[in-house]
């Protein structure tokens, strides 16, 4: 057993990392993981800035959103009846969000998605009363 000053901080240390774990994971709201970026081969362009759908390989789906890269916006809600697929957001605000804009994609997993895809996807940013119906691309 370690004790002491050193103790204590390894458990201090180990308590912050735990808690940074557990913000990450409520991060992705209803999303599955939330990351900044766009991974490899999903078609985007970033000069149009509209959110992108993508049916991956492996039967997920990923969501890419522009926004604020120290306040990316949160998977609110999520739905796939086999007809219509209905993504919607909210802001996230980590107190002072920078000035600049960054990709963020969010996963939804196969289970989550289902069998049925359909061609389109609606997604929505009620915040700012912005709704886009966009292609769901495929590999």
């Amino acid at each position: 057993m370690i004790t002491g000053r050193y103790g204590r901080y390894v458990a201090v240390s180990a308590l912050v990392a735990f808690a940074a774990v557990l913000t990450a994971c409520s991060a992705a709201g209803v999303a599955d993981s939330r990351t900044p970026g766009v991974p490899s081969g999903i078609p985007v362009d970033g000069l149009d800035l509209k959110p992108a759908v993508h049916l991956q390989a492996d039967g997920s789906i990923a969501v890419v959103t522009w926004g604020s890269s120290s306040c990316p916006p949160t998977a609110s809600a999520f739905d796939n009846d086999g007809k219509s697929l209905v993504v919607s957001f909210s802001t996230s605000s980590n107190g002072v969000c920078t000035a600049d804009l960054a990709a963020t994609t969010h996963i939804f997993s196969a289970e989550r998605v289902g069998d049925t895809v359909p061609v389109e996807a609606t997604v929505s940013f009620p915040e700012f009363d912005d709704t886009q119906v966009v292609e769901v691309t495929r590999p």
